[in-house]
């Protein structure tokens, strides 16, 4: 709480602006403490969207440290939908 909520910086544009609102936005869980995370991300993600084959391995795994420090890769941050027909939870 003390950090705030995660905001889109104004300065994103492109893949790097659509990885946000695909990836950070939803990331209920981040606050403003991660942007600086969150931004490297998205224009880490804007750099592989506009050339993966370029993309060299360093760059990759800085890439995957940061999904992975954002807890982008950490399938409990999902929230998935309860099914209503559930036998035992209904």
């Amino acid at each position: 709480a003390a950090f705030g909520k995660l905001d889109k910086p104004k300065g994103l544009r492109g893949a790097a602006a659509r990885a946000w609102d695909d990836f950070i936005a939803p990331a209920t869980w981040l606050d403003g403490s991660r942007a600086p995370a969150a931004i490297v991300f998205c224009e880490l993600w804007a750099e592989f969207r506009e050339a993966p084959s370029r993309m060299v391995a360093p760059r990759l795994a800085q890439l995957r440290n940061t999904m992975s420090d954002l807890g982008l890769t950490d399938e409990r941050n999902r929230v998935l939908q309860a099914e209503d027909n559930d036998e035992f939870f209904s």
